[in-house]
């Protein structure tokens, strides 16, 4: 008959139970062994098991799995949100889908009352937005500024019941503000392309000396940055938080850190998934990259090595991105090397297509003498996105061992934000365009080897 736990470890904590009921029966069970015929050795014995056993108590103690909080959040949306549309919550939380896809759903309670019932582990710290399927429909102030993330804590022990009221819809603004940049630069308005439905808005930082009677001959490197809606006003930046790409750049070039550069910023929009990624995910779906791409290489750099005095060769010409922007950098970088040399891949999301870039990535031919490339993660952003991050180091150090240019980096308590990327970012920059970083001109970095290149087919 099995023995019943003496009460003092009934009032364990019930995470503790399978320690305990293991750590207990072998301690009985060893005792009634040695205790026949073994003589002193038995007390010794059972002293040594008996720490034993209060170590395992402790240890499975400590390995309780955290409380589920219910909780219920109430959200109302505004009167112009279409009939037939649905709410979504999206975070940083495995239940509202980590940032990824388009989270979860919510229930409808009246036509413009919706509802989420869920469960997270006590002493979360929730962050999240509404949206209404993609971040293309996000939810944003009443003037149309965006927002930054909702922040909620799971304490105590008690359900949690909220409200939430959705102010305006990203998609219900003309889209016509403009971000407040700090120093010289042009608005180009929205770009079209054959290859792409909708233009993109693109805006051009110009360097400090640009224009002055001293430089007007000379030419610059460019850096093209995916997401342009971030980098210059946390007004038109997601989460209300932007990059300072004009601030850094222009400090970073005044103090004599980097060569002055232009750096032309790239506005997404509700396609962002489809032309961010170059691969199908079978969840997320997207996969159009290379058409985005083209956009890139066909149409928007002849634009600006036509009207700006850029340094149109691969040695002075850069990408750089975050997120899914860090992925498609990382592909068009090394998809066309006789374009780029250089890409800043910040929190790339090598996860996407189950990291079907890590293999491609690896399989490319490049030259790692004249390659530049920085890529980074946050130890906050989720271990699926760490590890394949990992792998992607891993892989492409094996793949490229004389890969001189090539940093990688993991940088404690960053989480996956505009916040992080802008602590960094002066760091990836200088990497790229820090004046030790030039790369000397090669004979295939001229126009007609872009345009050979460009006009392949895929």
């Amino acid at each position: 008959m099995a023995q019943p736990m003496p009460p003092l470890f009934e009032k364990l904590p019930r995470g503790g139970a399978f320690g305990v009921t293991i750590a207990y029966t072998l301690f009985r069970s060893a005792r009634s062994v040695f205790s026949k015929g073994v003589g002193k050795m038995t007390n010794r014995l059972g002293k040594v098991l008996l720490f034993f056993f209060f170590g395992l108590v402790v240890m499975d103690s400590c390995l309780a799995v955290p409380a589920q909080i219910s909780c219920i959040f109430d959200v109302n949306t505004p009167a112009k949100t279409p009939v037939g549309d649905g709410v979504f919550l999206i975070g940083n939380q495995p239940v509202i889908g980590d940032w990824k896809g388009s989270g979860v759903a919510l229930s409808r309670i009246t036509q413009r009352v919706f509802r989420f019932k869920g469960a997270f582990a006590a002493g979360s710290k929730l962050e999240f937005k509404f949206t209404r399927g993609d971040f293309a429909r996000v939810e944003k102030s009443a003037t149309g500024g965006e927002l930054p993330n909702r922040v909620l804590e799971i304490s105590g022990s008690n359900p949690v019941s909220a409200s939430f009221t959705v102010a305006a819809w990203a998609d219900q603004f003309s889209g016509s503000a403009e971000p407040n940049i700090s120093g010289k630069y042009e608005s180009l308005g929205k770009v079209s392309s054959r290859f792409l439905p909708d233009p993109h808005k693109v805006w051009v930082l110009l360097p400090p000396s640009y224009g002055k009677s001293g430089s007007r001959n000379k030419r610059f490197p460019v850096l093209y940055m995916h997401d342009g809606n971030n980098l210059f006003d946390p007004q038109t930046s997601f989460g209300g938080v932007d990059w300072g790409v004009d601030e850094t750049v222009n400090y970073l070039a005044n103090s004599g850190q980097i060569e002055e550069i232009i750096v032309v910023g790239i506005g997404n929009d509700k396609a962002r998934n489809d032309e961010y990624t170059p691969f199908r995910d079978p969840k997320h779906g997207g996969g159009k990259g290379n058409l985005y791409g083209r956009f890139l290489v066909e149409e928007l750099k002849p634009i600006i090595d036509a009207k700006f005095r850029t340094t149109p060769d691969a040695a002075s010409t850069a990408l750089g991105g975050s997120s899914l922007g860090g992925l498609i950098s990382l592909y068009l970088g090394l998809r066309y090397p006789t374009v780029f040399s250089g890409v800043i891949a910040m929190s790339p999301s090598v996860w996407w297509a189950e990291g079907q870039i890590i293999p491609w990535a690896a399989a490319q031919k490049i030259d790692p003498a004249r390659i530049r490339l920085w890529t980074d993660i946050g130890l906050n952003e989720g271990k699926e996105a760490l590890d394949y991050c990992r792998r992607f180091d891993k892989r492409i150090k094996a793949a490229f061992p004389g890969l001189k240019r090539y940093v990688y980096k993991e940088f404690p308590l960053a989480s996956h934000n505009e916040a992080a990327w802008r602590a960094r970012f002066p760091q990836a920059l200088t990497h790229l365009f820090g004046k030790q970083s030039s790369i000397p001109a090669q004979p295939g970095d001229d126009r007609k080897s872009q345009n050979a290149e460009t006009n392949q087919k895929f």
